[in-house]
């Protein structure tokens, strides 16, 4: 794997409707990995959609995903805390059965597998024939050796995969970080069998969260994150490639993420010091998330999280 020591930067037309013209929004740092730089957050005046520009290049941004970038994380069982275990293992327990809500079993593709835990999860029901796509070699290489997985290193666009043999492809916080995702539609599209899912989850725009933290809501997560759809624009940027959107759900993650964007938030307003480690210390005892799980449990019900997942199906139609 090449070390990339300092990325490039480019500005790009929308990648829905191809206009150049732009409202800034905002900008701001890497607030998750405190990589250098300054991040620029624009709307397209043409359609709305929400996009970084400039962007670090698809060939150059690997420098923002260090080893320690936390979806290359190890496998479940190898987690020392039980209660690290368990929560982790739930979180993979709920997305099996969102996707088993839609088809029981069959051939599946995990787009940005990282290191498998999903895939591994989804392996060990035995229902499922599963492969993943992932473009950081050594997280494929962990998935392969750890789990024994069939991964293709690359991304959609690269890797050669048969055209209508998938049951399920799923994309797990993963749209948000594509450069062309029009083009990885269009292959998804391509992939799928007659009447086969596409399941994904997306930052919410319409999260509670994002309108109480505003510029410090994880669901920015600058610079990896380089397109911002609504719900509403994804389900055209689907419906354009002949894919039809059934439902909208948040399926959890959301104290998690409100602890990060929490963590931003404090850092940006306060600094980083004893009293905003402290809070976010004590955020993260079982005291303090048993108390508040009552009003993530009803964000959650009203798909108001800040991480949404959609659930698609290819439209024959068309």
């Amino acid at each position: 794997m090449t070390m990339i020591l300092r990325p490039d930067f480019e500005h790009t037309a929308c990648d829905f409707c191809g206009n150049s013209q732009t409202e800034i929004l905002f900008e701001g740092p890497d607030r998750l990995l405190n990589r250098p730089g300054r991040f620029r957050v624009v709307r397209c005046t043409y359609c709305g959609l929400l996009r970084q520009d400039p962007r670090p290049t698809k060939h150059t941004i690997q420098f923002y995903y260090p080893p320690e970038y936390e979806p290359f994380s190890i496998a479940i069982d190898d987690e020392n805390s039980w209660l690290v275990r368990l929560d982790r293992r739930y979180g993979m327990i709920k997305r099996r059965r969102a996707v088993e809500q839609c088809c029981p079993g069959g051939r599946l593709l995990d787009v940005g597998c990282a290191t498998g835990n999903f895939l591994y999860e989804m392996k060990r029901s035995g229902r499922w024939q599963v492969e993943g796509v992932e473009p950081n070699p050594e997280a494929a290489r962990y998935a392969k050796e750890r789990f024994g997985l069939i991964i293709h290193v690359g991304d959609l666009t690269t890797v050669n995969l048969p055209e209508k043999s998938y049951d399920v492809i799923t994309m797990w916080d993963v749209f948000e970080h594509l450069h062309e995702p029009m083009t990885n539609l269009k292959i998804i599209k391509r992939l799928l069998k007659p009447g086969g899912w596409f399941i994904f989850s997306i930052p919410n725009i319409e999260s509670w969260e994002r309108k109480i933290f505003g510029k410090y809501w994880l669901g920015w997560e600058l610079p990896r994150h380089l397109y911002f759809p609504s719900k509403q624009m994804m389900e055209t940027m689907l419906h354009n490639v002949g894919i039809k959107l059934y439902k909208w759900k948040c399926i959890g993650g959301a104290y998690q993420s409100f602890l990060f964007s929490l963590r931003f938030w404090l850092e940006g307003v306060f600094g980083r010091n004893a009293f905003t480690h402290s809070i976010i210390f004590l955020s993260r005892t079982l005291p303090i998330r048993f108390l508040f799980s009552p009003f993530f449990w009803i964000i959650t019900r009203l798909n108001r999280a800040s991480i949404i997942a959609g659930f698609a199906n290819v439209d024959f139609d068309r």
